[in-house]
C-alpha cells in the first residue's frame, strides 16, 4: 500500500476513524429502519388479513387500510429513531417526498392484492388459501420495496442538508481533536516529539 508522504499518521488515523464511524452509523440506521419496517409490516399484515379475510373490505380497500395501519408508525420510527431527525419536518424536502414514496408503494400493493384476489380462485379452492395468497402478495410488494425505499429515504428524504452537513463536519473535527488530545495523553511525555 502506497502512502502519501505529505500526510501525517494522525491524518490517516482520523480518516480511518471517520470511515469506521460512518460505517457504524450506516449499519445502525439500516438496522433501525429494518426493525421499524418489520413492526409496520406486522401492523399492516394483521390489518389486511383481518379486513380482507373476514370479507369486511375488498382487497384494494383492505390494502389501503393495511397501509394506513403501518404508514404512520413507520414514518415516526424512520424519522425519529432510524435517522434521528428532530424538530419540524421540511414540507418540500422531507414530507412530500416521503409520503409520495409511501403512497406509490401503497398503490402498487393495492393493485397487486387486487390482481391476487382475481387470480386466487383460479389457483385455490379454499377461501383460506386465497386469503393467504393475497396476504403473501401484499408482503412481497413491501419486501421488494424495502430496499428501494431505504435508498430513497437515506439519500433523498433524510439526507443531511447543507446546514446539517456543516454542523456534522464541525462535530467530526471536534471529535478528531478530542481523540488526538486523548491519544497524546496516553503516550508518556518522554516519548513525545
Amino acid at each position: 500500500m502506497r502512502t502519501d508522504p505529505t500526510r501525517t499518521g494522525s491524518e490517516d488515523r482520523s480518516e480511518a476513524t471517520s470511515r469506521s464511524r460512518g460505517g457504524r452509523a450506516f449499519r445502525m440506521i439500516f438496522t433501525r429502519y429494518t426493525v421499524g419496517s418489520v413492526l409496520a409490516a406486522v401492523a399492516s399484515e394483521v390489518t389486511l388479513l383481518a379486513t380482507y379475510g373476514s370479507g369486511l373490505l375488498t382487497p384494494g380497500t383492505a390494502s389501503v387500510a393495511a397501509w394506513a395501519a403501518g404508514a404512520g408508525l413507520n414514518y415516526v420510527l424512520n424519522r425519529r429513531w432510524a435517522w434521528g431527525r428532530r424538530g419540524r419536518a421540511s414540507l418540500w424536502r422531507e414530507l412530500v417526498p416521503y409520503w409520495a414514496i409511501a403512497v406509490a408503494t401503497m398503490a402498487i400493493a393495492a393493485w397487486s392484492t387486487g390482481a391476487a384476489h382475481r387470480l386466487g380462485p383460479r389457483w385455490f379452492e379454499s377461501g383460506g388459501w386465497q386469503t393467504v395468497f393475497v396476504g403473501a402478495v401484499f408482503l412481497a410488494v413491501y419486501g421488494v420495496m424495502f430496499l428501494v425505499k431505504f435508498v430513497l429515504f437515506h439519500y433523498l428524504v433524510f439526507a443531511p442538508g447543507p446546514e446539517t452537513r456543516a454542523g456534522a463536519d464541525e462535530a467530526d473535527e471536534a471529535d478528531e481533536a478530542d481523540e488526538e488530545r486523548r491519544s497524546r495523553h496516553q503516550v508518556p511525555t518522554t516519548t513525545r516529539e
